[in-house]
C-alpha cells in the first residue's frame, strides 16, 4: 500500500477506532458497575441495551446512507450537497423514533414480557426503557452528524466530543448507581439517567462548536438548506430504504438471538450480557478500519477512480480479518487473567462466559471479513439492495433457525446455541465474496439518481 494511502487510512481509522473502543468501554462499565446488584440487574441492563441496539441499527442505516452519499459527493467536490443529505438523515430518523418512544413510555412491561417472565428483570428493564426515551433522539442526531463528518474525513471532533461524553457518563454511572456524595442511590436506573445527561451534553457541544466554526454542517445552515434537501430527497431515499430494511432485519435478528438466550435462563442471558460488551470492544477495534475502507472507496468512486477502489477493496479484505484473528488469539490467551476480575471463577456464570469467549475469539475474523465487504465495499458503491437478500437468507433462513433447533429441539447447552451464529456468518461470507468479485458496486453515485 502506498505511503500516502496508508497515512489516509490511519488518519481515518484510528480516531474512529478509538471512539468505538471508548463507546464499548462505556457499555462495559454500564454492565460491570451493576454486576454487584445481581444477575437480574445485569440481565435487565443487557436487555435494555439490546433493545436500544436494535434501534441504533435503524439509526445507523440512515447514518450509512448519509455517509455513502456525502463521501461520494465530497470526493467529486460537491460540498453543499452534504447539507441536504445530513438534514434528510436526521429528520427521517427522528420521525421513525416517535412511535418507538411512545411504545417505551406506555407499554414497556408488555414488550419485556415477550423476552422473560422474571418479574424483577421486567421491573428493572421497564424503568430503564422509560428513562432512556430521550436517548433515542439524541443518539440519532449524533449518529447522523458523525457519519457526515467522517465521510468528509473529519474524524477528530466526533472523537473528542465522544471522549468527553463518555467520561461524564462513567462518572455519573458511579455516583448515581451507588449514591455517592449527595446523589441518590438509584441502582440500574442510574445508568439510564447518566446516559441521557451525557448524550445531551454531547449533542449541545456538537451544535455549539460547529456554529462557532461557521461550519458547513452547523445546525443553522441545515435549517436553511431546503433547496439541497429537495434536490437530494429522491436519491437519499433510494439509497436509504434498502439500508433501513437491512439494518432493521439484522437488528431484530440480533434481538431474536438475545431472546433465545433469555429462554435458556437468566444465567445464559447474564453471561451473554457480560460477553457482549467485550465483543463490542473487539468489534470496535476493526470498525475504524472498515469505516476508513468505506470512506476511501466512496471518495474514489465519486472521482471515477475504479482501479484504486478495487485495489483498496482487495487490501482491506485481506488485512482486516487477518488482524482480527490475531487479536482474537491474544484476547483468548488473556481471558483467564481479566475475566476473574469481572466474575468469580467459582460461579457457574464464569464457566459459561469462558466457553462463549472461545467461540467468539476463534470466529470473529469471519464477522470482520463480512463487515469489511458489506460495509466497506458493497455499501460504499450503493449495492445495498443485495445485502437485504443476504441477511434474509443467512440470518433468517439459516442462522436463527439453527440456533432455535439447538436450543429448543436438541436442547443443547447455551454455548452451542451461541455458536450457531457461525452458520449465518459462513453463508453470508460465500454470498458477499462472490458479489464483491463481480464488481457491481463499482459505480459513481453522483451520476446515479434512480437505482
Amino acid at each position: 500500500m502506498p505511503q500516502s494511502l496508508l497515512s489516509q487510512v490511519l488518519k481515518l481509522a484510528l480516531p474512529v477506532a478509538m471512539q468505538s473502543v471508548l463507546i464499548s468501554l462505556l457499555g462495559m462499565s454500564d454492565v460491570f458497575m451493576v454486576a454487584g446488584l445481581g444477575a437480574g440487574a445485569v440481565a435487565a441492563i443487557g436487555i435494555g441495551a439490546k433493545l436500544h441496539f436494535v434501534l441504533v441499527m435503524v439509526m445507523a442505516s440512515l447514518g450509512s446512507a448519509v455517509s455513502v452519499l456525502v463521501a461520494q459527493y465530497y470526493g467529486r467536490g460537491s460540498t453543499q450537497s452534504s447539507q441536504g443529505i445530513l438534514a434528510l438523515g436526521m429528520v427521517s430518523g427522528l420521525v421513525l423514533m416517535l412511535p418507538v418512544a411512545l411504545l417505551f413510555t406506555v407499554m414497556p412491561e408488555q414488550l419485556l414480557s415477550l423476552l422473560s417472565d422474571d418479574e424483577n428483570l421486567i421491573a428493572l428493564g421497564t424503568s430503564y426503557l422509560r428513562i432512556t426515551v430521550p436517548l433515542l433522539f439524541l443518539t440519532h442526531i449524533l449518529i447522523c452528524y458523525e457519519s457526515a463528518l467522517r465521510a468528509r474525513s473529519e474524524t477528530m471532533l466526533p472523537l473528542i466530543l465522544a471522549a468527553i461524553a463518555i467520561v461524564i457518563n462513567i462518572a455519573l454511572n458511579y455516583v448515581l448507581i451507588h449514591g455517592i456524595w449527595f446523589f441518590p442511590e438509584l441502582g440500574s436506573s442510574g445508568v439510564a439517567i447518566a446516559s441521557d445527561i451525557a448524550r445531551l451534553i454531547q449533542v449541545l457541544l456538537f451544535f455549539w462548536i460547529l456554529a462557532r466554526r461557521h461550519h458547513l454542517l452547523s445546525l443553522g445552515r441545515l435549517l436553511k438548506a431546503k433547496q439541497e434537501v429537495l434536490k437530494h430527497a429522491k436519491q437519499f431515499y433510494t439509497i436509504a430504504w434498502p439500508l433501513t430494511l437491512n439494518f432493521t432485519l439484522w437488528g431484530f435478528g440480533s434481538f431474536v438471538y438475545h431472546g433465545i438466550a433469555s429462554a435458556k435462563g437468566t444465567d445464559a442471558l447474564a453471561s451473554l450480557s457480560l460477553i457482549s460488551p467485550i465483543e463490542g470492544l473487539y468489534h470496535s477495534l476493526f470498525f475504524g478500519l472498515v469505516t476508513a475502507c468505506s470512506v476511501l472507496i466512496g471518495q474514489n468512486l465519486g472521482q471515477d477512480k475504479f482501479d484504486t477502489a478495487k485495489y483498496l477493496a482487495r487490501k482491506f479484505s485481506f488485512f482486516a480479518p487477518l488482524g482480527s484473528l490475531i487479536v482474537g488469539l491474544v484476547l483468548l490467551a488473556s481471558s483467564p487473567i481479566f475475566l476473574p476480575w469481572l466474575i468469580s471463577p467459582s460461579e457457574p456464570l464464569y464457566q459459561l462466559s469462558m466457553q462463549l469467549m472461545w467461540v467468539m475469539c476463534l470466529s470473529f475474523w469471519l464477522k470482520v471479513l463480512n463487515m469489511t465487504i458489506i460495509v466497506g465495499i458493497l455499501r460504499a458503491g450503493g449495492d445495498s439492495k443485495y445485502i437485504v437478500g443476504v441477511d434474509m437468507v443467512a440470518m433468517w433462513a439459516l442462522g436463527i433457525p439453527a440456533a432455535m433447533l439447538a436450543a429448543f429441539y436438541f436442547e443443547l447447552s447455551y454455548v452451542w446455541v451461541y455458536a450457531m451464529v457461525l452458520v449465518e456468518e459462513a453463508a453470508k461470507a460465500v454470498m458477499v465474496i462472490k458479489r464483491a468479485i463481480k464488481g457491481i458496486w463499482l459505480k459513481n453515485l453522483g451520476d446515479y439518481s434512480a437505482a
